[in-house]
């Protein structure tokens, strides 16, 4: 039988591509990460990692193993949860949200949580939709705030709020080049593009951004124009610096969902989360 122990090591090192990294998540040394990974290679006949220079990469075998290995520790890890704590109050919650709504809507729910329940350590992470779609399947967070409905056989979801989407222009200018938009895999960005083809502006240089902030402190000198959502538009410390114009509908009406696995029985915190939801939809 495979040890559980083994199988963990081997998904630090595929997430992070380094046996160093995967030794400091671990918290132990690289050589017991390095016999840890000899011994599971020897258990299942193949070799898992190859190294090319100094970067640590998947064999076939290894990325086969991937998925199953993502799967069944994410799974001991909930279950020591759920067995440690039987009522549920203390169980974790790890979400996952657009930038947009972690600085806006989000605060506020988390707050609720936290003092509903002062003991669940709860996380959050940011991240584009697709990203954050990816990190509930792959168990990496417990649940995630995306744009738009996602329809995914092994996801439920409710809505959580509705946005009014803008173009945000420098002052006093009309031009509408160049976005300045979230990498790839943002929805946001998909129906800024989409705005853009609707009204025969396009190809427009884009230039890629790592956070809102940037984006509209980006807007405010100058740079070009960016596409969010209002309420993040006027809580910008850089409100000054720029016009906001909404877009045309359907693009300007867009919604936020909070999606979560089918197949695990929500915590209590997860529970209650949803349940504020509900009652604010309602």
């Amino acid at each position: 039988m495979i040890d559980t122990r083994h199988l963990q090591t081997f998904r630090a090192i595929a997430r992070s591509g380094s046996f160093t990294h995967a030794a400091d998540e671990l918290g132990c040394v690289q050589s017991n990460v390095t016999a840890r990974i000899r011994k599971l290679e020897e258990r299942l006949g193949v070799a898992l990692f190859e190294r090319d220079g100094r970067a640590t990469k998947l064999t076939t075998a290894g990325t086969r193993l991937e998925a199953y290995a993502e799967q069944i520790v994410s799974l001991i890890e909930e279950a020591e949860t759920v067995v440690a704590d039987a009522d549920g109050e203390r169980a974790g919650l790890r979400l996952g949200g657009l930038e947009n709504a972690t600085a806006t809507r989000l605060p506020a729910l988390i707050k609720r949580l936290h003092e509903r329940f002062p003991d669940a350590p709860l996380s959050l992470m940011t991240a584009t939709t697709d990203e954050l779609v990816t990190a509930v399947l792959d168990r990496q967070v417990d649940a995630a705030f995306v744009a738009g409905r996602v329809d995914h056989d092994a996801l439920d979801s409710r809505e959580a709020f509705r946005e009014t989407m803008v173009c945000v222009s420098p002052k006093g200018q009309n031009a509408l080049a160049p976005l300045i938009a979230f990498r790839q895999g943002c929805s946001y960005r998909a129906l800024a593009e989409q705005w853009l083809r609707d009204i025969g502006a396009v190809p427009v240089p884009i230039i890629e951004m790592g956070t809102l902030d940037g984006m509209l402190g980006c807007v405010k000198a100058g740079v070009g124009i960016a596409v969010v959502p209002r309420i993040s538009a006027e809580a910008s410390v850089h409100r000054d610096g720029f016009d906001i114009e909404d877009l045309p509908a359907p693009l300007g009406d867009c919604r936020t969902y909070l999606v979560w696995r089918q197949d695990r029985a929500p915590t209590k915190p997860l529970q209650q989360l949803i349940d504020y939801l509900s009652d604010a939809t309602a």
